[in-house]
């Protein structure tokens, strides 16, 4: 598994550490919403492991109480200002358009 697949996996991470809930909380606050993930699935998550669906992101941003953008990291930049990786592919659609 690529490590820049899952990016959202740290901030899930520290958006749990800091309303102290443990994996369980946070996966039991899930299942009652409807949303079928197991702790190990959570852990995967978190440490980069596997890839959140699109489904679970949706989810996890209501159960924080976030935007879904705010699950994502801010695009790093190259040197000249470009954004790098999916934020490049982003940007590129939105210059032809």
């Amino acid at each position: 598994m690529y490590h820049d697949s899952n990016v959202i996996g740290q901030t899930v991470s520290r958006l749990r550490y800091e309303r102290h809930w443990s994996q369980d909380d946070l996966v039991a606050r899930l299942q009652i919403m409807g949303c079928g993930i197991t702790r190990s699935v959570l852990a995967n998550i978190e440490t980069r492991r596997s890839v959140a669906t699109d489904k679970q992101i949706v989810f996890l941003a209501q159960v924080f109480g976030v935007d879904v953008g705010r699950l994502f990291p801010p695009c790093p930049a190259r040197s000249n200002g470009t954004p790098v990786g999916v934020c490049t592919q982003a940007a590129t659609r939105r210059r032809r358009e």
